[in-house]
């Protein structure tokens, strides 16, 4: 696979039966994909034993606040006021062939805006596995 620069980054949100590319608001994108083994180290055990448990995974973005009809704030405001699912899709390579993009059904967990004195104003959201898995394919 080939390396890749983060600005090609494509992340769309499908919600309501519609599809949203947010990515000309993002700047940064955090995938996290963890499992929590639990122990199961019984006496007479010399190193510790765990089964394989329950997979999660989570997202975090950060990006620029945009005014426009369209954007990501007003997009995340009516899902989480809705305590609505969304299929979230995200390409970290953009469209290059044969680089992965991940899919998942998330619920948004948390939206927050700053507005500093001397920038830009900036949305930041997070959202977790809503149900299923996260899957993983190929830009074909």
């Amino acid at each position: 696979m080939p390396t890749i620069l983060g600005t090609n980054a494509i992340v769309h949100l499908f919600t309501n039966a519609a599809s949203a590319d947010i990515s000309g608001d993002l700047n940064t994108i955090s995938m996290n994909f963890n499992r929590d083994n639990p122990e199961v180290t019984t006496f007479g055990d010399l190193t510790v034993q765990r089964i394989a448990g329950i997979r999660d995974y989570s997202f975090d973005f950060a990006g620029i606040y945009n005014t426009g009809a369209s954007n990501v704030h007003s997009i995340a405001i009516t899902d989480m006021n809705g305590s609505l699912y969304s299929l979230l899709k995200f390409a970290p390579g953009g469209s290059v062939t044969g680089c992965p993009v991940y899919s998942g059904c998330v619920l948004l967990t948390t939206i927050g805006i700053t507005n500093p004195h001397n920038g830009p104003g900036a949305v930041n959201f997070s959202c977790q596995a809503g149900t299923g898995s996260l899957t993983a394919a190929c830009v074909a």
